[in-house]
């Protein structure tokens, strides 16, 4: 259905009544319930499926485009209800039932505030953790979390994309074709078993969280909201028997002293001989304009003016919606990845879904939007290259979107430092679109800044790098002839732009980028990298930047052929092969390439071989064939990645990969992508130090330090230390496109 054309609230409101569902004094008054003999396994602490050793760790159960979480999984008051919120929340979150008078719950409240509790030991709870479902398993219930991992439609259609129901990268399957009003509903869902067959008396359940300013939802089925307008969360049931309270703590609930207070939840009797399934939908509403700068609100809410009636939709069907959701486990479940593998994607897509903000700004001008993590930047450009692939395997339109969007606002021109004054330069773009909630100005972004050495400073070779690399792949893998035709002219500009930031005199070209942009200042140019270490931080130089350059230029060979300029076509093919030479030249007497080709450092880094995904993505293989025309480089390459492998240079004690050889700082987005290069792209056989690497991320995101964060890309020494919440970990997608066992 689509409701763009009525009234707000029309149908939906119609259909809504008022409820006095109030206290749960009587839901958990019932002296000496028994204790229930239950059907479900006594948990083990052990996990399930590929759910890792250390099961408490926080994972978002996200809606798409909705800026929203529900953070659930780390020990104590460490997650819960979350819109727009850069970090977990401190919200305790109670699951759990009375039985034999004792209230016990799993472990995610404050304890030391709820008294009147009991959390499950850790031993005691079983984990089963997938790509859309997260179960939580006691002797007395089960609990599971429900979460979407599905296409948006094309909001522009009919366009190039409409009928697809994913994008054209292979082995990614979604679970069917969803309208955009249901797969941008901004609710997740729960279910709660709770077996009493056996029992002898009733037991009570309840499922309530101390989300702030909870009240009783008048929707005519129970449930409960939280927050003040614009931001607005809720737990509504549909199935009959809740009872929805609301209290000053869940201790004051349990003893009967209901009414207001920061706890909202719903509770259920079960009786003697009864198995119960209770569902939940988790909603949430921001109302309004949601950004500053430019003015959006969310795309959800021409369909959903409210919590209300964004709760209303959810509870229709509900059964359909989970077993749906259910569906979506498929993506991951089954693929042929390892049990790490598949963990580690699965908490990749959940922030990266917990991080997606779907705007619109006017009418029908949408905005695909894309947060850092923590940091909270807008589509930060030097992301959306590696969350690329995800976009395209789910909802190609968001990267065309994303494009777009940097030419129109976030383009600008810079000339270069070279000796004696000011060289030619030409088109760029910006580090990002600026941070939440203020968009930046056109052609600025937050993060970059004039005049700087290291991190916040410019980043214009990279982004000019990452919009051609970005451009090639989309119009690769969609064949959006259409697209290309229309951004004909940027294609020269781009070219032109990376040979003078190489040398504006042809002769003189290596192919490597040699002056820093006029941005700086005094400063000078840096890489996404500017945090890790030296051997990736400067721009100039560098052959990480090198490699990724050099799949640019092949990507325009074929984009400026295609459209009809074949005599730069042939310039951007001599860069190319001005970059092999010149990597070749940089092989140090151990077998790898040098990090920086003009500093005359040693520093061992892996993502010289980085860049090599995008042109074999981009329509391109040949030029990163063992047999193309850059054998030489290739073979280089594999010994490059080989070497600093097998000697240890690029290993942490753990069997991690480390980025930069004298970095302890690693992310782990960027060693998925790697790792992918050196299997699929370069053809090596390093399974073993993958596996590795794989199983070491693993435990470096669920010790006890890192993991109450989700997904965090910054790892130091084994501890999340930067980079939390954050959404680039999809890099692990491609890890679905290598053939299976």
């Amino acid at each position: 259905m689509n409701h763009q054309n009525e009234p707000r609230g029309t149908t939906r409101r119609s259909l809504l009544r008022a409820s006095a569902l109030t206290g749960v004094a009587a839901a958990f008054s019932g002296a000496g319930l028994g204790h229930a003999a239950s059907a479900f396994a006594a948990g083990s602490g052990q996990a399930a499926g590929y759910t890792p050793a250390n099961a408490f760790f926080n994972a978002h159960h996200a809606p798409i485009g909705a800026y929203a979480t529900f953070t659930l999984g780390a020990p104590g008051a460490n997650g819960g209800f979350g819109i727009e919120q850069k970090l977990p929340g401190t919200q305790s979150v109670f699951i759990g039932v009375r039985k034999d008078g004792v209230a016990k719950g799993l472990p995610f409240f404050d304890a030391t505030l709820e008294t009147g509790v009991t959390a499950y030991a850790q031993s005691a709870v079983t984990r089963d953790f997938r790509a859309a479902s997260d179960s939580f398993v006691t002797a007395d219930f089960s609990f599971t979390l429900y979460s979407p991992v599905r296409s948006v439609p094309d909001p522009t259609a009919p366009g190039p994309f409409a009928d697809l129901l994913h994008g054209p990268l292979t082995g990614i399957s979604t679970s069917g074709r969803h309208s955009i009003e249901d797969a941008l509903l901004p609710a997740v869902f729960a279910e709660m078993v709770i077996d009493n067959q056996a029992g002898a008396t009733a037991i009570t359940a309840a499922f309530a969280v101390a989300g702030g300013n909870a009240q009783i939802m008048p929707i005519g089925i129970p449930g409960v909201a939280f927050g003040i307008d614009p931001f607005r969360t809720a737990i509504v049931t549909p199935d009959a028997g809740g009872l929805a309270f609301t209290a000053a703590s869940m201790t004051a609930a349990l003893e009967g002293a209901t009414g207001a207070g920061p706890v909202g939840g719903i509770a259920f009797t079960v009786p003697a001989g009864v198995r119960k399934t209770v569902r939940f939908a988790l909603c949430f509403h921001r109302a309004g304009a949601a950004t500053t700068g430019r003015v959006t609100d969310y795309w959800y809410t021409r369909y959903y003016a409210d919590i209300s009636e964004v709760a209303y939709a959810a509870t229709q069907g509900l059964r359909k919606r989970i077993a749906s959701f259910a569906a979506d486990d498929r993506l991951v479940d089954d693929s042929a990845l390892s049990a790490n593998q598949k963990f580690l994607l699965a908490q990749a897509i959940r922030s990266y879904y917990g991080n997606t903000a779907f705007l619109s700004e006017g009418v029908s001008t949408p905005w695909w939007m894309v947060l850092e993590g923590q940091y909270q930047y807008m589509n930060t450009f030097d992301l959306t290259v590696d969350q690329l692939f995800f976009e395209l395997g789910m909802n190609p339109w968001t990267v065309k979107n994303e494009l777009d969007n940097f030419v129109a606002h976030y383009s600008y021109q810079s000339g270069t430092e070279v000796a004696g004054g000011t060289g030619p330069g030409g088109i760029s773009f910006t580090h990002d679109m600026g941070q939440w909630p203020a968009f930046s100005p056109d052609g600025a972004s937050n993060y970059e800044r004039t005049n700087v050495f290291g991190t916040f400073s410019f980043m214009t070779g990279e982004q000019l790098t990452n919009w051609i690399l970005i451009a090639g792949v989309y119009a690769a893998q969609t064949g959006d002839l259409a697209w290309v035709q229309k951004n004909a002219a940027l294609f020269p500009q781009a070219l032109a732009s990376l040979q003078n930031r190489d040398d504006p005199v042809a002769s003189q070209r290596d192919g490597i980028e040699s002056f820093n942009s006029t941005k700086t200042g005094t400063g000078e140019e840096i890489t996404t990298y500017d945090s890790v270490g030296a051997g990736l931080e400067e721009a100039v130089g560098n052959t990480y930047l090198g490699g990724k350059d050099f799949s640019a230029y092949v990507i325009l060979e074929g984009l400026l052929a295609a459209t009809g300029r074949p005599d730069l076509a042939q310039q951007a093919a001599q860069q190319a092969s001005r970059i092999a030479a010149t990597l070749l030249a940089h092989v140090t007497a151990q077998g790898y390439i040098t990090s920086n080709v003009y500093d005359g450092s040693s520093i061992a880094i892996i993502p010289v071989v980085e860049g090599l995904v995008y042109s074999y993505f981009a329509g391109r293989k040949d030029a990163v064939a063992a047999n193309g025309p850059h054998a030489r480089l290739i073979k280089a390459l594999r010994t490059h990645l080989t070497t600093v492998l097998s000697t240890g240079l690029c290993v942490t004690a753990d069997g991690g990969w480390k980025l930069d050889s004298q970095s302890d700082n690693t992310w782990l987005s960027k060693i998925f992508l790697n790792e992918f290069v050196g299997r699929q792209v370069l053809k090596l056989d390093i399974r073993a130090s993958t596996d590795a690497a794989d199983a070491a991320s693993v435990g470096w995101l669920t010790n006890a330090t890192s993991a109450r964060l989700a997904f965090s890309d910054q790892i130091i020494n084994g501890i999340a230390i930067g980079s939390e919440y954050y959404p680039r970990g999809v890099t692990a997608i491609l890890w679905l496109q290598e053939p299976r066992a």
